[in-house]
């Protein structure tokens, strides 16, 4: 189910180099990205931060930054 992001953190683990974004969904659910690397730490902080609307799958993970995602079946 696509959830729209109300608020997020970036957290970077110096001891084993991974990030994490810990995402606050609409629903007052958490959503949670991990493993990440820097680069890619850093591509989704800037996602977060320019774009106006940003939706979490609650289930495979997946971000979006439509005006509201399609159905399911849609995205590929």
């Amino acid at each position: 189910m696509w959830l729209k992001v109300n608020d997020y953190a970036l957290y970077w683990d110096a001891t084993h180099h991974t990030g994490t974004v810990l995402l606050e969904l609409e629903n007052d659910s958490q959503g949670k990205i991990r493993h990440l690397s820097k680069t890619e730490l850093v591509a989704l902080g800037d996602l977060f931060r320019n774009e106006p609307l940003v939706w979490y799958h609650s289930v495979r993970g997946d971000l979006s930054t439509e005006k509201h995602p399609a159905d399911d079946e849609e995205i590929v």
